[in-house]
């Protein structure tokens, strides 16, 4: 009440953005400190994915029939 939360990933989101990262979920912490000004900032943990590219999977593909 009366609380107000600020976070901001863009800017980790998008310099992980270019290489295919994705944002899957964000899990708070009981982890609370306390700045001079009173400010509380609590940790996170950030869980971020990649989907397979399909180049990789093909390339396997061919080593494993040309044995």
């Amino acid at each position: 009440q009366g609380v107000e939360v600020q976070t901001d990933y863009v800017p980790l989101l998008n310099s992980l953005a270019v290489y295919g990262w994705q944002l899957t979920c964000v899990l708070p912490t009981p982890i609370v400190k306390t700045n001079r000004e009173g400010n509380l900032s609590t940790k996170q943990i950030v869980f971020l994915q990649r989907p397979s590219l399909p180049q990789k999977a093909k390339k396997k593909e061919s080593k494993v029939n040309n044995l």
